[in-house]
């Protein structure tokens, strides 16, 4: 029996090698720009049309291009939805808008209506995260202008696919014995979340991308193989079509032209370097060439970049600023920066990535000195090394004029920066599936976690829930019919306060109402404001339906520079968009309120509420209530006490401070009466402070003019909602304080 099975063992083997075999033979190829199409597809749906950077200008673009068959001018009027965006080269907006007219696009101007209080570039602010109102971001709407640009994403998602093909291509070359290498390095590309994102989006990126991809791709081959006239005619359309995309697009054709010189020196075939230099000069000229005299007659320079910072604003950085302000944000919006710049995903994803990329940047030394390297490796990875060089340079020059440090500018490189990157983690022998599965689930997962939630809009409920504090008031046709918010409790600085309101619209809106939320102090100065349109911004009041009841979910950030010790509220209301006035609430009864506001506690920032009186302050130790203890105080300028409490156990209630003088000193059973008298409450209630915090109470007494007088004080807790004072062992409950002269200003 051991035997027989000592002899099946080989056949299993030989099966699993069978199988290991067929793994490796697969088309990776086709089967990674598949997938990555597939993926594509959930982020198209995911994200509305106009959500990812700039798009509502690309589309504008496109539009402009399509109904006047001619390129906008730049100027510094802002007005046109194109911005600016005229300042590109136009080859994608042109072949977009042979899509653009081929579709009924007569209602883009109710497709496209701008969310004007959307957050744009900041992803720590809560806040409207759509930049234009969709009446249905869910499911995709499949006619008109909507058809026409979920037509246009396919199309501009296709480029990222063959941009996924030409990476794995280029990874071919440089490690030809290795498919895993290959498969890392695609998928690298396949599965970058952003790079997903934006390839699924309006966007020139990914034409741009694909072209330069191709241009790589095209070049090691050259480097490979060596000069031939159908490769140079094709690299030569490929330079000049990118060129024609995207500025971003002539890095990658000076790399390949410094390739072919090298090429040329290295086998002295000159004649094959100039027959592509001609290539390359002439196909040019003939078809980007045309764009570059264009922007020569209009603006005086080649690029028409000055002209577009002279209309839009510069800025002025230093290379340290950047790096220090900027490079954070350029490092994670390169794998996973949604929206306008505006929807982060979890902060372990971007650690991962900045292990990654250490990872990868550790191990390209390994791999260039490897003794097993293939043949070539080092003169492939100068060439991609000096593409991401020259493109990188580029990207930092154009920030130091401009805010441009985004990730997605550095997609025309995604190439260069994917094979060397899977070359150093290749070199550390970490296995690509490691890599290439977590970052597929994760690319995956992105869409339906972090995108879809930020635009669809509040759920409508047939009935207030349990949960929620029944409540009324109205703005116009807008009724507050509940709210859920925690507890009131003590509160600190960076803190975030969830809330819940529940709208019911009596009638049809046809005016934008805004709504605000704010945290306001004791003395109603706003700590954090709400600004949105119903839904973080998602929904707008014209598009309600009277009678139902939405529930309305927000976040309100506390924030975490606010040195604030208070009582706090929210301040709930509503303004008319068009001239920015308040709607003044009114209640059931039709009465109308001053504000509505609703309690939250207190807050209380820890630094601000530790205040002692100083070494000139006479010192004291009594103690009321066996929960406060006066620590000591000062009296001042004639007429002002100051008194330092220490907290010694929690006491609840609505506890204030009194100070009187009488004018008499106090005897059991004898009449008495108060001549002057100041009370003052704790910087917060009681409840909300933490035993052994100290806090100060001050009474300013008001002093008929001329008065000058010697009294004793006496002090103590009263809360007047329960009559009676906090205990003390003194008579009254009350301490009294040595005799003080009480002076009034100019006497």
């Amino acid at each position: 029996m051991r035997l027989r099975r000592r002899l099946q063992r080989p056949s299993g083997g030989s099966r699993a090698v069978k199988a290991s075999i067929q793994w490796k033979d697969l088309a990776w190829q086709r089967i990674l720009p598949l997938a990555f199409f597939c993926l594509g597809l959930a982020y198209i749906v995911a994200s509305p049309h106009f959500e990812a950077s700039d798009s509502d200008e690309h589309a504008g673009m496109i539009q402009w291009l399509a109904e006047t068959g001619r390129l906008p001018i730049q100027t510094a009027e802002h007005d046109a939805l194109y911005g600016q965006e005229a300042s590109q080269p136009p080859l994608y907006y042109a072949v977009m808008a042979l899509i653009w007219r081929m579709l009924d696009t007569t209602d883009f101007d109710a497709v496209y209506q701008e969310n004007p209080l959307a957050i744009n570039g900041d992803p720590h602010r809560l806040g409207s995260r759509n930049l234009v109102f969709y009446r249905q971001p869910y499911p995709p709407v499949l006619h008109g202008t909507s058809l026409a640009l979920y037509v246009i994403r396919l199309a501009t998602l296709a480029m990222g696919a063959v941009t996924v093909y030409a990476v794995y291509q280029s990874a071919r070359i440089v490690v030809p014995s290795s498919r895993d290498f290959a498969i890392l390095a695609a998928s690298l590309v396949a599965f970058n979340p952003m790079f997903v994102f934006i390839s699924a989006s309006i966007s020139n990126d990914p034409p741009v991308s694909m072209l330069t991809a191709l241009i790589c791709w095209r070049t090691l081959m050259m480097l490979r193989d060596g000069f031939a006239a159908r490769r140079s005619v094709i690299l030569a359309v490929l330079i000049a079509l990118a060129t024609l995309t995207k500025l971003s697009g002539i890095a990658p054709g000076f790399a390949a032209g410094l390739a072919a010189l090298w090429l040329a020196y290295r086998t002295q075939d000159w004649r094959g370097f100039m027959a592509l230099s001609l290539a390359v000069l002439l196909v040019w000229l003939l078809t980007a060439g045309w764009w570059y005299a264009r922007n020569l007659q209009l603006y005086g320079e080649l690029f028409g970049t000055g002209s577009m910072l002279d209309f839009y604003g510069r800025r002025t950085i230093t290379l340290g600023g950047l790096v220090l302000e900027e490079f954070e944000g350029l490092r994670i919006s390169y794998w996973g920066l949604f929206g306008a710049f505006s929807i982060l995903t979890h902060k372990a994803f971007y650690l991962a990535m900045d292990l990654l990329s250490l990872l990868g940047a550790l191990g390209l030394p390994l791999a260039l000195k490897s003794k097993r390297r293939p043949a070539n490796l080092r003169v492939n990875a100068a060439f991609l090394g000096l593409t991401l060089a020259l493109g990188g340079a580029m990207l930092i020059w154009w920030s130091l004029q401009t805010t441009a440090s985004t990730g997605r500018l550095l997609f025309p490189y995604i190439t260069s920066i994917s094979i060397l990157l899977a070359l150093g983690i290749n070199a550390l022998r970490i296995p690509s599936l490691l890599i290439c599965l977590p970052l597929f689930l994760f690319t995956l997962a992105c869409p339906f976690l972090y995108i879809k939630p930020q635009y669809e809009h509040p759920p409508a409920v047939a009935k207030l829930p349990e949960s929620a504090s029944p409540s009324f008031a109205r703005w116009d046709d807008i009724t507050l019919v509940g709210y859920e918010i925690p507890e009131p409790r003590r509160w600190a600085a960076g803190d975030e306060i969830p809330l819940t309101v529940y709208w019911q619209p009596l009638a049809q809106s046809r005016e934008l109402q805004a709504l605000f939320i704010t945290l306001i102090d004791a003395e109603g100065m706003a700590l954090a404001t709400i600004d949105s349109f119903p839904g973080w911004g998602t929904l707008p009041t014209t598009w309600w339906r009277p009678g139902v009841i939405y529930r309305d979910d927000y976040i309100l950030q506390i924030p975490s520079d606010t040195q604030a010790v208070s009582p706090i509220q929210l301040h709930i209301g509503w303004y008319n968009w068009s001239d920015r006035l308040d709607i003044m609430p009114r209640s059931e009864a039709d009465q109308e309120y001053a504000a509505y506001t609703l309690p939250l506690g207190a807050i209380v920032a820890a630094d601000k509420l530790q205040q002692t009186l100083g070494g000139d302050a006479s010192p004291q130790g009594k103690v009321f209530g066996d929960a406060l203890k006066l620590n000591a105080y000062d009296f001042s300028a004639g007429h002002a006490l100051e008194m330092e409490w220490q907290v010694l156990a929690a006491i609840s209630g609505d506890w204030r401070a009194f100070a009187i003088v009488l004018d008499k000193p106090y005897q059991e059973g004898t009449d008495f009466a108060v001549i002057l008298q100041k009370d003052s409450a704790p910087p917060v209630p009681l409840d909300f402070l933490k035993t052994g915090e100290t806090f100060i109470t001050r009474h300013e007494f008001q002093l008929p003019a001329g008065y000058i007088g010697e009294h004793g004080i006496y002090v103590g807790w009263y809360n007047e909602a329960l009559g009676m004072r906090l205990a003390a062992p003194f008579p009254q409950n009350m301490l009294e304080l040595p005799a003080l002269l009480f002076e009034a200003n100019g006497a």
